[in-house]
């Protein structure tokens, strides 16, 4: 006796340990419609998971042709995870759709919910930061010396900015909300305005300018897939190679039923 299909919740983000377990669940419940595998382990040794979801009644998965599914592929894209959780629930969910029992029956759809699961977890974890993708270091390894890191000081979880008055700086309040800030109208004058200070710690002030330091963690997992890869100098954050990109790109092009098939990247952004 199997177990019961898990009803995934769509009102939070999971972690990666919640997440393992909850694909770990769809798996077990439904062994010859779900295989649960790895496509590798991230930087910092979490498992990339990939859900291959096809009837294994009417043929083996890499004998069909075949769709995938990839989300969450930047740090804060967190509703992408959730998108192709969404939609995994549906396929799993859908045995009185006859739509879906054709599509499972004659396709393979291979989901691939979170393919940056480091950068995700440093979103999610109690002390937040917002990156652009992957945990590593790059281009350089050495930590910042000085200026502004921005960072949760407090431990509320989020990473909040303070507007300090400036006559020459680019924002005022909102008419509508003066909790708000708006960009201040170009050739404006004659009105209160401030800048914006991010939360964060500052090294080694010079008691007069305040510089904002670019995230260590500089590579873009979007930038170094095989198709259209640039130099750094040409697209920044490409890198020569990187865990994430180059396992999905190397796994899609040995699968045979995916060598012709349409990719799809669930890539809505979460606030961050």
């Amino acid at each position: 006796m199997t177990a019961p299909i898990p009803v995934p919740r769509f009102n939070q983000f999971y972690r990666h340990a919640e997440l393992t377990r909850l694909l770990q669940d769809y798996a077990a419940a439904l062994p010859g419609l779900m295989t649960l595998s790895s496509l590798g382990k991230s930087h910092e040794g979490r498992d990339i998971w990939l859900m291959t979801v096809t009837n294994s009644v009417t043929g083996v998965h890499d004998e069909k042709p075949a769709l995938w599914i990839d989300g969450n592929i930047h740090a804060a894209e967190l509703t992408a995870s959730t998108a192709c959780l969404y939609f995994l629930h549906q396929l799993a969910s859908g045995a009185d759709d006859a739509r879906i029992r054709h599509l499972l029956d004659t396709r393979t759809v291979y989901i691939c919910p979170r393919l940056n699961p480091d950068g995700a977890e440093l979103a999610l974890a109690d002390k937040p930061r917002h990156i652009r993708s992957g945990t590593r270091a790059y281009p350089y390894d050495e930590p910042h010396i000085e200026g502004l890191t921005v960072e949760d000081i407090d431990g509320d979880g989020r990473v909040l900015y303070m507007r300090l008055p400036d006559p020459h700086g680019p924002y005022k309040k909102c008419d509508a909300d003066p909790r708000l800030m708006v960009p201040r109208e170009p050739g404006e004058f004659g009105g209160s305005y401030y800048r914006l200070m991010p939360e964060g710690t500052l090294q080694n002030w010079d008691g007069l300018k305040v510089t904002v330091n670019k995230d260590r963690e500089g590579l873009d997992l979007n930038r170094n897939f095989p198709a259209y890869w640039r130099q750094e100098f040409e697209q920044v954050g490409a890198a020569p190679t990187r865990p994430a990109s180059p396992r999905c790109g190397r796994w899609s092009t040995s699968s045979p039923g995916t060598r012709t098939s349409a990719r799809r990247s669930a890539s809505t952004r979460t606030a961050a």
